[in-house]
């Protein structure tokens, strides 16, 4: 893979505040040829950018919650093949689940992964929580989960991935 050359984060930072501007329109933001800036997106695109997406106002579209279940489960006990085949059971399991938008190991708290998933009511949030717990009984050992209320609920800084450019 190739590493990042400063043109490449000023790039990516500006497509992070508005991926949906032409190349010539990047270009001026960034200070280059629009010629440029189509070959260093293609490269991002193919090594660095995962998809293009918006972040919609969640509580306005009929989102009421979003859950952030931290997991503990049995893949620290298993190695080789056994590790794999977990694994793939639990990706397929929560790839099938449209409500969810991440689920990374990790590691604190007691805990070795986090899922986050949006629900638009407790009841279609406690139905996916019982078709966890039961379907995935066999690789989860335990999960708690903190829920933020997407309506009502206070949002200190709202969730943006612009805010990363000033970072640099």
């Amino acid at each position: 893979m190739k590493e990042l050359k400063p043109i490449d984060f000023k790039l990516l930072f500006e497509l992070m505040k508005d991926s949906h501007r032409s190349d010539r329109q990047l270009a001026k933001a960034v200070g280059v040829s629009q010629p440029t800036v189509t070959r260093r997106r293609a490269m991002l695109e193919k090594n660095y950018i995962e998809g293009y997406t918006i972040i919609p106002k969640f509580g306005q579209i009929g989102f009421e919650i979003a859950a952030f279940t931290f997991l503990k489960s049995k893949l620290k006990q298993k190695t080789g093949r056994e590790k794999d085949e977990t694994l793939k059971k639990l990706k397929e399991w929560y790839m099938n689940q449209p409500n969810v938008v991440l689920v990374q190991e990790g590691r604190g708290m007691g805990w070795d992964a986090i899922c986050i998933s949006l629900h638009q009511s407790f009841s279609d949030f406690t139905a996916f929580v019982r078709a966890q717990d039961s379907e995935l009984s066999e690789w989860i050992i335990e999960s708690q989960t903190f829920h933020a209320d997407l309506k009502l609920g206070i949002a200190i800084k709202p969730f943006n991935l612009e805010y990363l450019e000033k970072t640099k």
